[in-house]
């Protein structure tokens, strides 16, 4: 499945709609988003865990609040992905488990669990999979309204690559740690709203 296309993620209790804008100008974003992001032991939602959660709530451009926490996934992290992400087995001994720190982190997204607030990722339907998979499997109820930088990015025809690092790089938004599920979502957050700015000045 290309996560890049997918329009609509469902498992069972939890799930995530696209917003699929033709030209960037019919978003409608309000002046609250989150950013989010994962790091997972593989690229497989039906197989595979999430390590590492993060997110940035944007108000009106300006990133106020942020979630960061290694999550426990209760099997072995591969050592590829180790070595892509730096998260060891070592590193999850002292992290939270997913009964804790779901609940945990449902708080903080508040009402976006209900999609009153917008989320936003690069290639975010790969992380609102893992997610939502989650959420199925522990019994909490989300449904997630979703815009992609990626996707918004393939609009521009300047642009020929669409990786988080060449978008970044294109805005002229740091990007240092990449790999860094809070990092991550901050760059894609700072991505969108220069998206956003762009448009209102063409």
């Amino acid at each position: 499945m290309d996560m890049r296309t997918v329009e609509k993620i469902e498992y069972g209790l939890a799930s995530a709609v696209r917003i699929s804008p033709d030209v960037i100008s019919d978003l409608d974003v309000p002046g609250r988003f989150i950013a989010f992001d994962t790091e997972t032991t593989g690229l497989d939602p039906d197989k595979d865990c999430i390590v590492e959660l993060g997110a940035v709530v944007f108000e009106h451009g300006v990133p106020t609040e942020t979630f960061q926490s290694y999550v426990n996934p209760e099997v072995s992290i591969p050592e590829e992905v180790s070595a892509l992400n730096h998260i060891t087995n070592e590193m999850m001994q002292a992290a939270p488990t997913e009964e804790i720190i779901y609940p945990e982190f449902m708080k903080f997204l508040g009402t976006a669990a209900k999609g009153e607030i917008m989320i936003c990722g690069h290639v975010a339907a790969f992380d609102l999979s893992f997610l939502c998979k989650t959420l199925n499997r522990i019994g909490i109820d989300a449904n997630f309204r979703f815009v992609d930088t990626r996707q918004l990015a393939t609009q521009i025809p300047e642009l020929t690559h669409h990786s988080l690092a060449a978008v970044a790089e294109y805005f002229n938004v740091p990007h240092e740690h990449t790999h860094q599920a809070k990092e991550d979502a901050l760059t894609s957050g700072r991505i969108l709203c220069k998206m956003l700015e762009r448009n209102r000045n063409i």
